[in-house]
């Protein structure tokens, strides 16, 4: 792939593990160093609270999480657009997914750091180098992570086209569907990722409020909504299929119940047992066949994924109840 047709967010990030490696050391080093910014600045009194130097470390330690967490996604949608290349009956839109768009990405950079600046205003930190390292790494965060977002929500668009181009698939054989699970949950794991540092980061008094208790509850929502929307074109495919396999074995046991009526009135009422039993197979098998059809699961995904996602959806509650808890008993 050239780097004209690579996403932006790869480019930043780079695709040199050791241009990584740096990048992360040097942001988690800002953030190692933020306490003794702190302590040197004019009026340190009101600015190197430990609260105030805690919350400023949000920014940097959301960009090293999502430089740490880019991998990962990376490889989740390649290993699901491969996995859906040999089952797409249109296979030359399946390289559509490894597709970009500029504008899309410059829009949401620009959106990024536009919310920053207006986030920023109302955030004095007591001293103007403080308040320009704070707008500097807010603005870097929110450009990030819009890029971030936009990039998942473009890939899952593209994955839902293939999709929707055509897959043929086999319902006893999902586990070939599961990259696309897998991509549909690295996404949804990015934004409660990203919700648990932000809790992390949060003050008591700021938790404690019903406008911080209904954001967090969207967030997650949102991110478990987000799997569920990754996958739902895929479940929907497995379900015509299953309609439509159906439809042919119920044909078909119509087809040997006539027969195995036709039979019967043929049939010599001194007919052996044996006889009446191969008259009967037919029917047997194909509604064995049927109630394993109705029985197999039409979602590409495993308990063991289902399991990993609700413990990750329980973090941020978890996280949440422990730091209102803990300024509870503090304030008390």
């Amino acid at each position: 792939m050239s780097r004209r047709d690579q996403p932006l967010v790869d480019l930043l990030i780079g695709a040199s593990g050791t241009l990584k490696s740096r990048i992360i050391l040097g942001v988690a080093g800002l953030v190692a160093l933020l306490p003794m910014v702190a302590a040197w600045v004019p009026n340190r009194a009101g600015s190197a609270a430990v609260q105030g130097v805690w919350r400023l470390a949000l920014a940097p330690s959301i960009i090293v999480f999502i430089l740490l967490i880019h991998p990962l996604l990376l490889r989740c949608r390649r290993g699901a657009i491969e996995a859906l290349r040999p089952l797409a009956r249109q296979p030359g839109i399946v390289d559509q997914g490894y597709g970009v768009s500029r504008v899309g990405e410059g829009v949401a950079m620009g959106v990024g750091a536009l919310l920053a600046v207006w986030i920023t205003q109302a955030s004095w930190v007591g001293s103007p180098w403080l308040y320009a390292y704070l707008l500097a790494t807010t603005a870097a965060m929110f450009s990030l992570t819009a890029l971030s977002i936009f990039d998942g929500l473009h890939r899952t668009a593209h994955l839902r086209r293939i999709v929707a181009s055509g897959l043929t698939v086999d319902l006893f054989d999902r586990q070939v569907l599961t990259p696309v699970a897998r991509f549909g949950q690295a996404v949804s794991l990015t934004f409660l990722g990203g919700v648990c540092l932000s809790l992390v980061f949060q003050s008591y008094e700021s938790l404690y409020s019903v406008q911080s208790l209904v954001i967090y509850s969207i967030l997650t929502s949102a991110s478990l909504t987000l799997f569920l929307a990754s996958i739902w074109s895929v479940h929907s495919a497995l379900v015509a299929a299953q309609a439509c396999e159906l439809a042919q074995v119920r044909q078909h046991w119509r087809q040997a119940r006539r027969e195995h009526l036709r039979r019967l009135a043929q049939a010599d009422a001194n007919a052996s047992g044996e006889w009446s039993a191969r008259v009967y197979e037919p029917l047997l098998v194909l509604s064995a066949y049927e109630r394993q059809l109705l029985e197999a699961s039409t979602w590409p995904f495993n308990p063991k994924i289902v399991k990993e996602l609700a413990a990750s959806a329980a973090a941020p509650v978890l996280i949440y109840a422990v730091k209102v808890a803990a300024g509870l008993a503090g304030a008390g």
